[in-house]
């Protein structure tokens, strides 16, 4: 589908907002190939990087479209929650709403509640820190359990990160002395049976 020239001008507005992300001395030469770009450069310039939506590659929605892969530790009907492949702490999650929003839609604060809930029955942290970010313009919450004073991001590996998912999404066991209780039969108490008496 080819693009107007008005998105391919928001595409060059959106390049442009990420030269911060080159060495300074290549900036200016960025900006003038950007500025110099005509709508059809622009178009395949989107084609060739793959970009999900018009405005730059945005790692949230490619993780939401399955795209880019995660690890999934819950979801509703309007985001996602993942493990943070970085993270600051064991469990440490994002939340993700589904569209590419500006603001936060509280179906997706009651997941991060809910994950924050999940993570403090399984790890019992001390507390557990949630906030709200914005990363290349999509809106999401970061819930960080807090276990000590963890300072640096670290990252970490595949394998312990599928551990994690597996922990976290298991479902919660019921302890033996609750399970028996559910499986006692509630007995009846026996009226006793007096023999019949001859007035």
């Amino acid at each position: 589908m080819p693009i107007t020239d008005e998105q391919a001008k928001q595409v060059k507005e959106q390049l442009l907002k990420q030269l911060d992300n080159f060495p300074e001395d290549k900036q200016e030469q960025i900006k003038k190939q950007i500025n110099s770009m005509t709508t059809g450069q622009i178009e395949d310039f989107v084609k060739q990087n793959k970009l999900t939506h018009l405005g730059g590659q945005c790692i949230f929605c490619s993780i939401v479209s399955n795209q880019t892969p995660s690890y999934k530790i819950a979801e509703n009907k309007d985001a996602i929650a993942i493990l943070d492949i970085n993270p600051l702490s064991k469990g440490h999650s994002l939340i993700i709403p589904k569209e590419h929003l500006e603001k936060i839609p509280q179906s997706t604060k009651d997941l991060a509640q809910e994950v924050a809930q999940n993570l403090q029955e399984k790890f019992n942290p001390n507390k557990i820190k949630i906030k709200e970010l914005k990363i290349m313009n999509h809106s999401l919450i970061e819930v960080i359990p807090i276990y000590g004073n963890e300072t640096e991001k670290r990252e970490a590996s595949e394998e312990e990160l599928k551990q994690l998912q597996e922990e976290i999404t298991k479902p919660k066991e019921i302890k033996i002395e609750e399970k028996q209780k559910i499986e006692e039969p509630i007995e009846k108490e026996q009226i006793p049976i007096l023999p019949s008496r001859i007035p």
